[in-house]
């Protein structure tokens, strides 16, 4: 007994120890912005860790070091852009929140072929789960494999289909930025829905992708929570990793090609990341039955449409954003929240290379968007465990909505 309890304590021991502990670090919030400080906002996001997402009217909230700290302050203070401190020391927070993770991942096991919504599933247990579905019901789910990542693990999806000739493909994709933990639960509601309802599958066949970073993913559970990137290397070895929302290959944008430790770093070249490559590749070869693309991000209460480099309009903005609209509708309608439609350069701040735009001017999909879902806890990216199936259960009926406009239209 002494022994296996010697064991266990140096398993939580050494869990502790190589966690990053954020001790130190703050998450500074400023004032509602004007459209006067964009420009500003976001030249800054490519150097400093901006959550949410800012945009006219809203505020910034950006974590940063013990270093950065007085030169963000000071940046904000030279654009006359009130703020204040939101948490003083982040290191508390991710402590409570990875010691509720472990408590609960011991405390409830997911059974077979089930996913669960009061914890935060690894990516292995997603993987599972898929393969357990897929095995189940050979006749309607097959598992997919997109990718390798570069330290292997593989970027795994699913298709549910009826198997009936001549259909339309709707895709949805999650947690391709690795620390946005509340959005694999979306895409697993998603698969849960589908799978259980034939007549959603008689409207389409469906693409969903629950951990599409996930050498990332695995990274922001075991030893870094607010990692955001791949894990590709770099030249730079303190500085790993792409921004996979950067890397597609649709107006790829290289901006400073040696700055490795920004959080929106966009890689050598389109397509440089093995997760993008394959999702992308996949994408372009389903094109023709691909009408509707949907990349779930958090957080922000937002459905964002084309394009992120322009506010210029689309040719189908009218339907783009008649088609998020009834999503936003079907949202509040469960408990109230609301979803803003917004075009992704007004609504969040300019882009390249991101994967809906991507999908939209090279796959020539009719309709893509990107949901930022709610936030939670202490500021925002650290919801508890406690919120995700309010936050599945809202959202699910905004995609079938949004699923039925855009078959019927």
């Amino acid at each position: 007994m002494r022994s296996l309890f010697s064991i266990v304590l140096l398993m939580v021991l050494g869990s502790a120890l190589a966690y990053k502990s954020y001790s130190g670090y703050q998450v500074l919030k400023s004032a509602p912005l004007t459209a006067a400080s964009m420009p500003y906002i976001n030249r800054l996001s490519k150097h400093f860790d901006f959550w949410g997402t800012p945009g006219v009217g809203r505020p910034a909230t950006v974590m940063v070091s013990p270093e950065q700290a007085p030169l963000v302050v000071a940046a904000f203070n030279r654009m006359r852009i009130s703020h204040e401190v939101l948490i003083p020391d982040l290191g508390p927070e991710v402590e409570r929140e990875r010691l509720e993770r472990e408590a609960l991942e011991v405390a409830h096991s997911m059974k077979p072929r089930e996913a669960v919504y009061d914890r935060y599933m690894s990516c292995q247990e997603i993987h599972h789960y898929m393969r357990d579905l897929s095995a189940a019901y050979p006749e309607i789910a097959t598992g997919i494999i997109f990718a390798n990542g570069t330290e292997g693990h593989k970027v795994k999806g699913i298709k549910i289909s009826n198997g009936n000739v001549g259909q339309k493909a709707l895709w949805f994709d999650c947690a391709i930025h690795a620390r946005e933990w509340i959005t694999p639960p979306v895409c697993l509601r998603i698969i849960d829905e589908v799978i259980a309802d034939p007549a959603l599958r008689d409207l389409a066949d469906w693409y969903i992708l629950p951990v599409a970073n996930p050498d990332g993913y695995n990274y922001s559970i075991t030893t870094d929570r607010f990692w955001r990137k791949t894990r590709s290397p770099n030249p730079d070895p303190d500085c790993p990793g792409t921004d996979p929302n950067r890397n597609f290959d649709f107006l790829w944008d290289a901006g400073n090609p040696t700055d490795y430790c920004s959080e929106v770093y966009p890689g050598t070249n389109a397509f440089s990341e093995p997760e993008v490559s394959g999702i992308g590749n996949f994408i372009l070869d389903i094109a023709d039955s691909l009408v509707l693309y949907v990349a779930i991000h958090s957080y922000g209460e937002q459905i964002l449409y084309p394009y992120g480099h322009t506010v210029e309009p689309v040719p189908n903005v009218d339907q783009l954003i008649a088609a998020g609209t009834a999503s936003a509708d079907a949202i509040a309608a469960v408990a109230g929240t609301t979803y803003t439609v917004e075009n992704s350069a007004s609504g969040l701040y300019f882009t390249y290379g991101a994967s809906d735009d991507f999908a939209y001017g090279r796959g020539a999909v009719q309709y893509a968007y990107t949901y930022e879902l709610s936030g939670g806890g202490s500021a925002g990216f650290d919801p508890p465990a406690s919120l995700i199936q309010p936050v599945v259960d809202e959202v699910w009926p905004g995609i079938k909505a949004l699923v039925d406009y855009v078959l019927a239209n």
